[in-house]
């Protein structure tokens, strides 16, 4: 059996490791407000060997839901990225999800962070510092962050590979 067999204790250990690989992106873009290159370039290379190797993402993911997954992540981060709204590591994000677990993955990396980040907006602008939420003027809010903690409700939930209709 290949490390990236389909058995639960081998997927199980691969979500542990891609749960670990989302806080380490949230917990840099909190911090920094970056979603490093080194682990959304790397994590895109690990799912493009393990397509070649076994013909599915590390995650299980087959083929064709990493390439729709991919078209849709660029649909959805794009238009934010060439409008200013969203940084060039929120696109590169969204993608190396896509590549590792599939369009059910996107589609809840991308809903959850976007439930997120308007709970984040929300209290930032009615509780403000008096109540001890603060941010730094300025500076955007972590929208990796909440991708990344959507990727690891996906990861938790199973909602890897294809979308079951209806979803």
């Amino acid at each position: 059996m290949s490390f990236l067999a389909r058995g639960a204790e081998t997927l199980n250990l691969l979500g542990v490791i891609a749960v670990i690989w989302s806080v380490a992106i949230a917990s840099m873009d909190v911090a920094q407000r970056r979603v490093p290159n080194a682990l959304t370039f790397g994590a895109m290379l690990l799912a493009v060997i393990a397509f070649f190797w076994t013909g599915l993402s590390p995650l299980g993911a087959g083929g064709a839901s990493m390439l729709i997954g991919a078209t849709l992540s660029l649909v959805l981060t794009l238009p934010g990225y060439l409008t200013h709204k969203l940084g060039a590591g929120d696109v590169k994000l969204l993608l190396a999800i896509a590549l590792l677990g599939g369009t059910a993955a996107v589609l809840t990396s991308f809903v959850v962070g976007t439930l997120t980040i308007v709970v984040v907006a929300v209290c930032w602008v009615w509780l403000g510092p008096g109540f001890g939420f603060s941010y730094p003027g300025g500076k955007s809010l972590p929208f990796g962050a909440a991708l990344a903690l959507g990727f690891v409700v996906a990861v938790i939930r199973g909602h890897v590979g294809d979308v079951p209709w209806p979803y």
